[in-house]
């Protein structure tokens, strides 16, 4: 019964590899294998060479000055957090509150086989994050140290153990992440707040790892007391995977005896756990008479509470937003030295700085992708929003105008902080301001024309639509495409031209694009829409 049910969970767990989301009809096996394989070479490709290269830059001066077990154990750190962070959102609502847990508990099936193969889903998803960062770290350690066989192997050996050791914190938080969500009004901004904070973290950890580890070598003897001191499992577990079998044994105890603990604990409260249905905090019932609202305002505000109750596509298709608002504020402390060093830079051609920028804000708004996935999301609920007295023009407007107020907001407020360092002509200053203006809509209408003739709307999970979706990538690359080809024209004729003329035809080639589609949309892509 515990194989069928592991079986079961993972077919759940890797639906999209085996089933085909546009026809619902199960895969070919070679079809399953192939997007596995295809799967694992991008994960691996893309996380394990960002991990590659962190390992790479500390292996080498850390093991020089014997510090070998100080390697290992950042690693296994970063294996822990990349392994927590990628399974935790969904624990809570895989092993918890999974959909099905009232048929399940009907059927005549032991409870510890369900919270099992529950549990199961949840180690694979874990582990297939943590080896992206632990395997590349023994990978480079194995070639740069020269460590032997024995450390090698133990090393393996330590990464079994903190799988389980991400199994055990990921019931804990993803636990604790959904008491917070069911007290909150919006689980999904729960989910996008926990995640942000990762990414920061990450990023800050990664922006300042030279610094940091220049520290450690200056001061190796200080760190390793006092790692030894105050945080002796994460030097244990440093040890254990250099090769030290006493440590190596008191890590496997150590992993034994948690994950015997939550176990127990979660045998004995499985139950009530599952049959619990948690609501949120009482709020009080204020009356109040309801606002009037325009039919175009009424449909923005429901583009923007679509927005609000999906985590996955605020996160997906809105970051953005942040990204520039981040980068305004980078600006501010560091403007003026980038500047500088910019200018010291010999055979640059003229104008550069106003281009760049342009350039900077373009891209940093092109990871916004607000529209191209907005009319697939409406799913077997489009034709509600079809039935409402309001013409198609209104609600294809409404989604674009969400994109424009989340993305040509930021991107103004970049712009005009670049204006103060950059500190441009009159005219180099208004095409500064009118191109990414005129950038932001066009990458708007992009997006949903490229969405009404690329929709899905038979999906069952967002994720399909939002990361997944052959749309949404097409939509992406339009945008990349059309900065690349901005910046090869000016590295072809902005010598030419000059800096200004460049900026004057760019600015009126992209209004014409936006104009040309716009027209489009609202024309042949009102028929398109209203035939869906």
């Amino acid at each position: 019964m515990i194989r069928i049910l592991m079986k079961k969970q993972l077919k759940q767990l890797f639906s999209g590899f085996f089933v085909d989301r546009k026809t619902g009809k199960s895969k070919s096996k070679g079809a399953a294998v192939f997007g596995i394989v295809i799967y694992i070479a991008l994960i691996l490709g893309c996380m394990g060479s960002m991990f590659g290269s962190v390992a790479y830059s500390m292996c080498a001066q850390l093991c020089a000055v014997g510090l070998d077990w100080m390697y290992m154990a950042m690693m296994a750190m970063m294996s822990l957090a990349i392994g927590i962070f990628g399974s935790v959102f969904n624990t809570y609502a895989s092993l918890y509150q999974a959909k099905d847990n009232d048929l399940m508990l009907s059927l005549p099936i032991p409870v510890r086989d369900i919270l099992f193969s529950r549990l199961a889903g949840v180690y694979v998803m874990g582990t297939m994050f943590a080896v992206t960062a632990m395997i590349p770290g023994i990978i480079v350690y194995g070639i740069l140290a020269h460590p032997g066989v024995w450390p090698v192997m133990s090393s393996i050996i330590v990464l079994v153990f903190l799988t389980f050791v991400i199994l055990v914190l990921s019931c804990i938080l993803g636990w604790v992440v959904g008491k917070i969500g069911n007290k909150t009004r919006n689980k999904s901004f729960v989910t996008v707040v926990l995640s942000l904070a990762f990414i920061a973290a990450y990023y800050a950890v990664y922006m300042n790892a030279n610094k940091m580890l220049s520290k450690i070598l200056a001061n190796s003897g200080e760190y390793s007391a006092k790692i030894k001191g105050s945080a002796y499992p994460l030097y244990s577990i440093g040890r254990a995977a250099t090769g030290d079998g006493l440590q190596l044994a008191f890590v496997a105890a150590g992993t034994l005896i948690i994950s015997l603990a939550v176990w127990l604990v979660l045998e004995r409260t499985f139950i009530g756990i599952v049959t619990t249905k948690a609501g949120h905090t009482k709020r009080k019932n204020i009356i109040k008479a309801a606002k009037a609202q325009s039919q175009d305002a009424a449909l923005l505000q429901k583009e923007f509470k679509r927005l609000a109750a999906s985590a996955v596509y605020m996160l997906n298709c809105s970051l953005g937003t942040l990204i520039m608002i981040a980068l305004a504020v980078v600006c501010l402390v560091k403007g003026q030295y980038v500047v500088d060093m910019i200018t010291k830079i010999h055979g640059l051609p003229d104008g550069v700085l106003v281009f760049g920028a342009c350039i900077a804000v373009c891209a940093a708004a092109s990871m916004n992708d607000l529209t191209a996935p907005s009319i697939s999301l409406e799913g077997k609920n489009l034709w509600i929003v079809r039935s409402l007295p309001v013409t198609s023009w209104q609600i294809l407007r409404a989604k674009l105008r969400m994109h424009v107020i989340l993305t040509l907001i930021p991107a103004l407020i970049l712009d005009i902080v670049m204006l103060v360092f950059v500190t441009p002509s009159l005219v180099d200053g208004v095409m500064m301001l009118l191109i990414p203006c005129l950038y932001v809509c066009l990458t708007a209408y992009i997006g949903l024309a490229v969405n009404l003739k690329m929709p899905k709307l038979d999906w069952t999970s967002e994720t399909a639509v939002v990361k997944q979706s052959m749309g949404v990538l097409v939509a992406l690359l339009s945008n990349f495409v059309y900065i690349i080809v901005l910046v090869v024209g000016y590295l072809l004729f902005g010598g030419f031209t000059g800096a200004t003329m460049y900026l004057a035809i760019s600015t009126a080639l992209t209004a014409a694009a936006a104009v040309l589609f716009r027209i489009w949309l609202k024309r042949r892509g009102v028929q398109v829409f209203e035939a869906l």
